[in-house]
C-alpha cells in the first residue's frame, strides 16, 4: 500500500465512527495467548532513539500510541489515534488536535501537556533520534501549545505535504511527561519498567534470549480492543528453527515482515497444509552498507567511490534474496528513476558477459591508486546476524578481495550489538537491511542524510544536497518535488556518500489462518501493534496453495 501525499485539506477532521470490525472482533474475544516468533532480543527501548523495527519498535512499541495512525484495515489511510480529531488551518500552517480521554498505564490521565512534551522531545536537536528526525523539517521545537487538557495547537514551519503522514508512523510515540522527564537516555533504553504508555498492551516480562510478553490493557481507551489477553513473542535466533516453529504450530505468526523470503513463507504454508498463511508486501526495504567516514581509509571519498563502482550488485542480491530482489538505488524503485535508468549508472552497468562493467572496475582501481592505496588494504565489517546480512557481507567481501585486493574481517553480532557498533563507529563497514515508512523519497532523506540520526552516524553531508532537502521539505507540488528528488539522486549517484545501496526487496511474513483482520501495510513501521487482530477458530483454511495475503 502506498500513501499518496498532497496538500492537507483545510478544515475539521472529525472523530471517525467506530469501525464495524471492532464489534466483530469483540464477539471473537480470545481468553488466551497469541504467540509469535522473532529473531532478536530487545535493544534500545526508547522508540524516539532506536532505529530498528526488530530491536526497538516491535518489542517496545505496543505500549504506546501516536497522535495519528494508519488505518489497520486500509493502511493507505490516516485516522486518529490519541488525536481523535484534528483541524487544519486555512493557510496550512497549523494543526489543532483534540485528544481522546485516555489514561497512562499507571492510571494518570493523558493530557495535552504530554503531547507537547513528546513533540518537543522528538524534535530535539543535538541528540540521537533514530526514526523521528523528519519532524524537524516541519515543526519547530517549543512552539506547540496546550490550549487546555485535551487540545493542542501545533504550528508548522511551513505547509507540509508529509507532516500528517509522519505523525502517523509508529515511531512517533506519545510519552508520559511525568515518567520520562526524570529518566536519562540509558534508563529509557535499557529497561521496560522505566517507561509506560497509553497503548493496548502492558509489559509483563522479558526473559532474555527466550521471550517477552504483554498483557491486554484493561483500561485501554479503545476498549474492547485488543481482542485477546496475552501477546507473547518467542526469540529464536536460528532461521531454520524459526521456520520450524511455524510449520509445527508452536507459534501463530512471524512477528515482523522481514528477515525471510516469500519463497520460504510459501514453503511453510505448503508444508503446514495451510495452517500458516504467507504474507507479502511491496518494495519496502533497502539493502546496503555504511562506510565509517571518520576513519581511514573511508574518510577519503575516492576510496568510497572505488568500492561503490566495483560491486556486482546483481550477484549479491540475486543469491541472497533468491531472485526476489528489485533493482534500485537510493530512492524507492520507480519513484525517481526507472530500472532502465539505474542500469545505465556507473556501479550498476553490466559487462557484456555479465558482472560489473570492466571499465567501472578500472576506474575504481585508478581511484585507489590516486588515494595512495594501489595494493589494497585491510578492513573490518560490522555485520548484523540475520541470514540475509551475513550472505550479503560474505559476497561483498569476496568481490572486494577479488577485484581490489581488500581483505575484510567479517564480525557478526546480534542486532542490538550491531547498532551500537554502527553508532559508535567501531568498524570500517556496517551492513543491515532497512525498512521505509511509505513510498516517498523523504523517508530515505530523514534516515540517512540529515544530521544526528543513527543511519548517518558520522554526519556526512553535501551543501547542495542540504539545500535541496530544505527546499523539498517546503514544497507541496508533487511534480516539483520529483524534480528536486531527481537532482538529489544525481548527487548521490556520484557514489561517494557514506552509504552504498545494493538493491531493494519486498517484505514477507506469515500468520496462522485463524488470525483475522490482518492486512499487511507497506512496511511494519506504519502499522504494527497487533491490536486489530482476533482469533477465529471457525475461520476457513484456504489450503497450502492459497495466494499470499497482500
Amino acid at each position: 500500500e502506498v500513501v499518496v501525499f498532497a496538500t492537507p485539506v483545510a478544515g475539521v477532521h472529525k472523530v471517525a465512527e467506530r469501525p464495524a470490525w471492532v464489534d466483530l472482533g469483540a464477539k471473537k474475544h480470545f481468553n488466551g495467548a497469541i504467540s509469535f516468533v522473532h529473531r532478536a532480543n530487545p535493544g534500545f527501548l526508547d522508540v524516539h532513539y532506536g532505529a530498528s523495527s526488530t530491536t526497538t519498535l516491535l518489542p517496545s512499541g505496543p505500549r504506546f500510541n501516536q497522535l495519528l495512525q494508519y488505518d489497520p484495515t486500509a493502511p493507505d489511510q490516516i485516522v486518529g489515534d490519541l488525536g481523535e480529531s484534528w483541524e487544519v488551518s486555512e493557510d496550512g500552517m497549523s494543526y489543532t488536535f483534540h485528544i481522546a480521554e485516555a489514561n497512562w498505564q499507571d492510571g494518570v490521565p493523558v493530557t495535552a501537556d504530554d503531547i507537547v512534551f513528546s513533540l518537543d522531545r522528538m524534535a530535539q536537536e543535538g541528540v540521537t533520534r533514530g526514526r523521528v528526525t523528519a519532524i524537524r523539517d516541519f515543526y519547530q521545537r517549543g512552539t506547540a501549545k496546550a490550549i487546555d487538557d485535551r487540545t493542542v495547537v501545533m504550528p508548522l514551519k511551513n505547509p507540509s505535504a508529509t507532516a500528517l503522514g509522519w505523525l502517523a508512523v509508529d515511531y512517533y510515540k506519545i510519552y508520559a511527561r511525568h515518567v520520562v522527564e526524570s529518566k536519562n537516555q540509558d534508563e529509557l533504553n535499557c529497561c521496560f519498567e522505566n517507561n509506560i504508555g497509553s497503548g493496548p498492551w502492558v509489559f509483563k516480562e522479558w526473559k532474555k534470549g527466550d521471550s517477552y510478553e504483554y498483557e491486554r490493557n484493561a483500561d485501554y481507551f479503545k476498549n474492547p480492543i485488543p481482542f485477546y489477553e496475552t501477546h507473547k513473542v518467542y526469540i529464536i535466533k536460528d532461521a531454520a528453527r524459526r521456520l520450524a516453529s511455524l510449520k509445527t504450530g508452536q507459534v501463530q505468526g512471524w512477528l515482523v515482515m522481514g528477515g525471510t523470503t516469500l519463497q520460504d513463507m510459501l514453503q511453510v504454508q505448503k508444508e503446514s497444509e495451510g495452517l500458516i498463511r504467507a504474507v507479502s508486501s511491496g518494495a519496502g526495504a533497502v539493502r546496503g552498507f555504511w562506510f565509517n567516514t571518520d576513519e581511514p581509509p573511508f574518510d577519503d571519498p575516492r576510496v568510497r567511490k572505488a568500492v561503490y563502482l566495483t560491486l556486482d550488485r546483481d550477484e549479491i542480491m540475486s543469491i541472497t534474496h533468491k531472485g526476489e530482489n528489485i533493482v534500485g538505488n537510493f530512492f524507492p524503485p520507480g519513484y525517481v528513476e526507472t530500472e532502465a535508468d539505474i542500469l545505465k549508472l556507473p556501479g550498476f552497468r553490466r559487462g557484456p558477459d555479465g558482472g560489473s562493467l570492466p571499465g567501472d572496475i578500472a576506474d575504481a582501481k585508478k581511484l585507489l591508486a590516486e588515494a595512495g592505496l594501489p595494493d589494497g588494504f585491510d578492513i573490518t565489517f560490522n555485520v548484523d546476524g540475520s541470514k540475509q546480512s551475513r550472505t550479503e557481507a560474505e559476497l561483498i567481501a569476496a568481490q572486494l578481495k577479488d577485484k581490489l585486493n581488500i581483505n575484510t574481517d567479517l564480525q557478526v553480532s546480534d542486532r542490538a550489538t550491531f547498532y551500537t557498533g554502527l553508532r559508535d563507529g567501531t568498524h570500517n563497514l556496517s551492513t543491515i537491511g532497512t525498512g521505509l515508512y511509505f513510498l516517498e523519497p523523504q523517508t530515505v532523506l530523514v534516515q540517512w542524510y540529515v544530521k544526528d540520526t543513527l543511519r548517518n552516524p558520522h554526519n556526512w553531508e553535501k551543501p547542495r544536497l542540504n539545500e535541496l532537502m530544505a527546499a523539498e521539505s517546503k514544497e507541496l507540488d508533487q511534480v516539483a518535488r520529483r524534480e528536486l528528488y531527481k537532482e538529489m539522486a544525481d548527487i548521490l549517484n556520484e557514489g561517494d556518500s557514506h552509504y552504498v545501496v545494493l538493491g531493494w526487496t519486498g517484505r514477507a511474513g506469515a500468520v496462522d489462518y485463524r488470525i483475522q483482520n490482518f492486512k499487511p501495510p507497506y512496511h511494519p513501521h506504519t502499522l504494527w501493534r497487533w491490536d486489530q487482530i482476533w482469533w477465529d477458530p471457525d475461520a476457513k483454511n484456504f489450503g497450502p496453495d492459497a495466494p499470499p495475503i497482500r
